[in-house]
C-alpha cells in the first residue's frame, strides 16, 4: 500500500524507507529498459525515491502509463516480478 501511496510521488519519501538501498542499481537499470519513447512511458520520478520504484513496479505490472493509475493488485504483480529479477541480479557474479 505505501507504493500506491507513493504513485504520485507528492510525499517525496527515500527509497530506503521501504526497500534496501542495495535495490536502487536494480531499479535503475530495470526502469531504463522499461522506459518507451514518449513521454508518458518515462519514469518522472527522482531517482532513489519510493515513487520511482513505485513507477517501475507499476510497469512491470503491467500498467502502460496510459490508462488510470495502478492500484494494488498492479503493483503486487509488478513487485513480484521485481522480486525474481533481483535474485537473478544476486546471481550475476556466481
Amino acid at each position: 500500500m505505501q507504493l500506491v501511496a507513493e504513485r504520485d510521488g507528492k510525499l517525496e519519501r527515500p527509497l530506503s524507507d521501504a526497500f534496501d538501498p542495495d535495490d536502487q542499481p536494480v531499479l535503475e537499470r530495470v526502469s531504463h529498459s522499461l522506459e518507451g519513447k514518449t513521454q508518458k512511458q518515462k519514469n518522472p520520478h527522482p531517482k532513489g525515491t519510493l515513487a520511482f520504484a513505485a513507477w517501475v513496479f507499476a510497469r512491470l505490472g503491467g500498467w502502460t502509463g496510459y490508462y488510470g493509475k495502478p492500484g494494488p493488485i498492479v503493483m503486487l504483480r509488478g513487485l513480484t516480478k521485481f522480486h525474481a529479477i533481483k535474485h537473478g541480479w544476486t546471481l550475476r557474479d556466481v
